[in-house]
């Protein structure tokens, strides 16, 4: 008759285990670490480590980028960020994220008008832009908004502002105004276009002024079949080679 209490709580036992490790594999089977998961996920380990971590917030890498390229170098993810920021930022164009790759040891040149008189110069960790964990936030993890439609209404500022992540580093009031390239009040508000239409890779491009055209929105120049391309001329002046929003710049000089 003993045995009876005995295999009732083995079996009891069992149930709980077996509860236990259903939660723990429904936890693993989330294809992203960036939040979303139960609290007995084990997903944390792939970027904490408990004791003797190299970083501040138990980061198991350092800088925080060498951590997120562990994955966003093509081989975790499918955002490849580390080849956009594995460039020479002597002759290409990317945003001061603190880096250290072959290409780039993360040392960058700054002018006013890099962030347009108002953010300090960095370097930045992925963090300042990026909530890692996704558990509020924007598209792409981002902290604030960034629409990158082919068309945005922008009204100025008020209320929701579409390019706050932007407004972050660079400054609303001067870009709008043409202080640094005298088309950008009329590609924003007039012609309604996002700064993802120009800017489509804010990591890192082999351009100046981080221009890549994104290819959703922009195509070769109708006319001249070629594009689409862009040439800085410097001090703010260039042409572009392409069509976009019914417009063919065959090219188009400013």
């Amino acid at each position: 008759m003993a045995l009876i209490p005995a295999m009732t709580l083995f079996l009891a036992a069992m149930v709980i285990l077996l509860l236990v490790v259903s939660d723990d594999a429904d936890a693993q089977s989330y294809t992203s670490p960036h939040g979303g998961f139960s609290s007995s996920t084990q997903l944390c380990t792939l970027c904490h480590t408990i004791h003797e971590a190299p970083g501040n917030r138990l980061l198991k890498e350092m800088p925080e980028s060498t951590l997120c390229f562990t994955c966003h170098n093509g081989t975790g993810s499918v955002y490849n960020i580390q080849v956009q920021m594995d460039m020479d930022p002597a002759a290409n164009a990317m945003h001061p994220i603190k880096v250290n790759l072959p290409h780039n040891p993360g040392i960058y040149n700054y002018t006013p008008v890099t962030t347009a008189n108002l953010a300090p110069p960095g370097p930045y960790d992925c963090s300042f832009c990026h909530n890692p964990h996704g558990d509020s936030g924007y598209g792409s993890l981002l902290r604030w908004p960034y629409d990158t439609s082919e068309y945005v209404t922008y009204g100025g500022g008020m209320g929701n502002d579409p390019y706050e992540t932007c407004w972050n580093c660079h400054s609303s009031s001067t870009i709008t105004s043409d202080m640094t390239y005298f088309l950008h009040r009329y590609h924003i508000k007039r012609a309604k276009a996002s700064c993802a239409a120009c800017h489509y890779s804010p990591h890192g491009v082999a351009n100046s002024e981080l221009v890549r055209f994104n290819p959703l929105y922009v195509a070769g120049s109708t006319s001249l079949n070629s594009g689409p391309t862009y040439v800085d001329n410097g001090d703010h002046s260039g042409n572009c080679t392409l069509s976009c929003h019914g417009v063919d710049h065959n090219p188009y000089s400013y």
